[in-house]
């Protein structure tokens, strides 16, 4: 059987609804995972599996057998360039045709925060390769607001260091539906598509919307960049991406990065999600 489509990160946050946008699409995909634990979870659901370590390049070559395009997703580390480079190399090896990319907004190989230049690495390699390709460059999940739960619940409260500063937050549904897309439809190799949500939003905004959707006042309380590292080194973030997020931070605040994309619309055919529909959708997570 021709698989088609090999899925790396199926069971994170893009990835689970990308399986969801597959499947509804009636296409042929097989999800790649590294255990019998997550494999056996995803059978349950009727998702066909294939067991690979992206730090074991054989089990990459065995794992696209029969696959003709690659969904690149991995959790962000120091290590990405190596583990998504394996990827990369064992789809030359392959043939395979089309290789589909999530990376952040910025992301460049002489990108000035880790994230943004280790995706900038694996894309220049991916470039090189030869392999047609699709970047999706994605701004701030709004999936990040599960985070805030815990202060919501207990203090009616949001902290954030990014001022008043407004981003176009984007839901990770339409992350995956821009991916699935792009995965199932001739035209989009050779392209980048930056997707964020329908407008920029504060965190006033946010906090704003919060109180309306929970019928009590929940309070934003802004942070000082100092404020917000410390925070953020003591809830047990790794160093390197405190010292991301402090830099993004800084520069959400003075709105350098507030500029809303239409690409979800332009790839969809649908418009972004907007804050209040996400909140409204995920509002058992907030009580």
């Amino acid at each position: 059987m021709n698989k088609k489509i090999l899925v790396s990160g199926a069971t994170g946050t893009i990835g689970s609804f990308l399986v969801d946008e597959l499947r509804k699409r009636n296409t042929e995909f097989v999800a790649l995972v590294r255990d019998d634990a997550k494999a056996e979870k995803l059978n349950k659901n009727g998702i066909q599996t294939v067991i690979g370590d992206l730090g074991n390049k054989e089990s990459l070559l065995a794992a696209m057998n029969d696959v003709e395009k690659v969904f690149l997703l991995s959790t962000t580390s120091p290590q990405s360039p190596e583990l998504q480079g394996n990827v990369v190399k064992a789809a030359q090896t392959k043939g395979i045709k089309h290789i589909v990319k999530i990376a952040a907004r910025g992301s460049a190989p002489d990108a000035d925060f880790n994230i943004g230049r280790w995706h900038g690495i694996t894309e220049e390699e991916i470039r090189e390769s030869g392999i047609p390709y699709t970047f999706i460059h994605a701004h701030t999940f709004m999936q990040n607001l599960f985070f805030d739960a815990g202060s919501i619940e207990k203090e009616n409260a949001i902290y954030s260091s990014q001022g008043d500063g407004k981003i176009p937050m984007v839901d990770a549904r339409d992350i995956a539906a821009v991916a699935a897309v792009v995965l199932t439809e001739p035209g989009h190799e050779g392209k980048t598509y930056v997707v964020t949500g329908p407008e920029a939003v504060s965190y006033h905004d946010i906090a704003k919307e919060l109180s309306v959707l929970l019928g009590r006042e929940i309070k934003y309380i802004q942070q000082t960049p100092e404020e917000g590292h410390k925070a953020m080194l003591s809830s047990g973030m790794p160093e390197w991406l405190v010292d991301d997020m402090t830099l993004l931070n800084k520069r959400y605040a003075s709105n350098e990065a507030a500029e809303v994309s239409k690409d979800v619309e332009k790839v969809t055919g649908r418009k972004a999600i907007p804050l209040r529909k996400f909140l409204n959708d995920f509002k058992n997570r907030f009580k």
